[in-house]
């Protein structure tokens, strides 16, 4: 990072709050979130070594890391009595505990929103707390070991967070540009494509070069970005330095999930169906090389979502959300070949495919659930539990694991084999579903809205 830049980030950083890196306390936030569904949130209070005021130093929403404690929380600390109050507004119990290390030596708090389907009533809320409280203050054995690293089993440990607080409404999907350093994400409602530094997660610009962006796909061979702009009823093509118009191909109503075949630079792109009053929908081939639409494929649903090809077969598959179908397509007849109904799927949204085991991995979001399909038969050989309303998925096929994001955080799969599965964690990330792993860079980045208590914001993740 360069100096000016550096220190840009440390001042939005010291604005916001204390600079803190506690890696071993947030290790143990996840750890109790991923263990305890009934949770909502959780955070750590305690004053950092060398420092004054107590803040907060590891949170179930990033962005509060580094906020100066209130005092009311800090009551709870100086009393040394824990706190319960049922918000039943809002169905939960909000919770605040003092916390100790494995000597039961003071070392600050801890607080918690437990959901109210998770107690029978605030004394039954208050023991559970303490009892998961309890749990980890057994594995801090002082401070200082707040501020440690995170073991190396964590799949994903938290570097930064940048928040966006002119961005509202929802994220879509990301691209990105290795050469030039740059990571770009569709923000569909506030119509604009934002901009990142790729490697530390600055914020470089925002673009209003859309109206409603989707899908999108850099080709580095022409430095421009393809974007699947549902409010255009087009593939935009901007250029990748300032994004500016270079073209627009126009298509059915409202083009969204897509996938980009950079070996061929075929951008497919999904269009039609429900915003065209149609019960079909159809996968437009656009060449990036010709910048226009070379061939459609019709599919019998009125809303198609994330897609995956299997290159060597020359397959490409497409869920039909509407349908709880898999469509599979042969592309040298450019025809459905046939079609998966796989029972239990449910809004089937994100998905991924592993070309050396021939497997394809498939989540529906509700419940959530993530499905390992057997491409060669059509079946299901195993289902995991995964965040609910899951939009983006990555399959990383050098580490054998398995990414997926959600309204309810992100989970992490690790791929034992063609068919062995073990889920190694799941956490919030205050509701981020927009999510892209760059394997060169070994980060991983999530996107999340506005919400009542946060800005939106992007969050760059290790990964182990």
């Amino acid at each position: 990072m360069k100096k000016t830049s550096l220190f840009l980030f440390l001042l939005t950083a010291a604005l916001r709050g204390q600079v803190v890196e506690a890696h071993f306390a947030q290790h143990l936030v996840t750890q109790a979130m991923s263990a305890h569904p009934e949770l909502q949130k959780m955070g750590i209070h305690v004053i950092p070594p060398g420092g004054k005021d107590d803040c907060i130093v590891a949170c179930s929403v990033p962005s509060k890391i580094g906020k100066k404690s209130s005092d009311a929380d800090l009551d709870v600390e100086r009393s040394s009595k824990p706190t319960v109050k049922a918000v039943t507004e809002k169905s939960f119990y909000d919770l605040a505990l003092p916390l100790a290390d494995a000597g039961n030596h003071p070392i600050g708090m801890i607080v918690m929103e437990m959901r109210s389907s998770g107690a029978s009533s605030p004394d039954d809320a208050l023991q559970k707390a303490t009892a998961i409280r309890d749990n980890m203050q057994k594995q801090i054995p002082n401070l200082q070991a707040l501020f440690s690293a995170a073991p190396p089993s964590d799949p994903l440990v938290l570097l930064r967070t940048t928040p966006l607080p002119d961005i509202t409404g929802d994220f879509d999907h990301f691209a990105v540009d290795l050469v030039h350093n740059r990571l770009y994400v569709s923000a569909e409602v506030h119509h604009s494509i934002e901009v990142f530094d790729l490697k530390t997660g600055e914020h470089l610009m925002s673009a209003p070069s859309v109206t409603t962006p989707h899908t999108l796909a850099f080709v580095p061979e022409t430095g421009q970005l393809l974007v699947a702009d549902g409010g255009d009823n087009s593939c935009r093509i901007l250029d990748g330095a300032d994004l500016h118009l270079v073209k627009r191909i126009p298509l059915e109503a409202y083009p969204d999930a897509g996938y980009y075949d950079a070996a061929k630079r075929i951008f497919y792109v999904g269009n039609g169906g429900k915003r065209a009053n149609a019960a079909y929908s159809y996968v437009s081939m656009i060449s990036a090389d010709e910048g226009r639409e070379i061939g459609r494929i019709r599919v019998e649903s009125a809303n198609l979502e994330d897609m995956a090809l299997d290159a060597e077969r020359n397959l490409f598959y497409v869920n039909m959300r509407d349908k709880n179908q898999i469509a599979v397509i042969d592309l040298a007849k450019k025809e459905v070949r046939q079609t998966w109904s796989i029972p239990g799927l449910n809004l089937n949204t994100p998905m991924e495919f592993d070309a050396n085991n021939q497997r394809l991995f498939v989540a529906g979001r509700k419940p959530g659930k993530l499905f390992v399909i057997d491409t060669r038969t059509g079946q299901a050989i195993t289902v995991l539990d995964c965040v609910e309303t899951a939009d983006d998925m990555t399959y990383d096929p050098t580490a054998h694991r398995i990414y997926v994001s959600g309204s309810g955080g992100v989970t992490a799969v690790q791929q034992g084999g063609a068919d062995n599965y073990l889920v190694l964690t799941q956490f919030g990330t205050n509701g981020g579903k927009t999510s892209i792993l760059v394997p060169s860079l070994k980060q991983f980045y999530i996107a999340h809205t506005k919400t009542p208590e946060d800005n939106a914001a992007l969050q760059v993740y290790r990964v182990n």
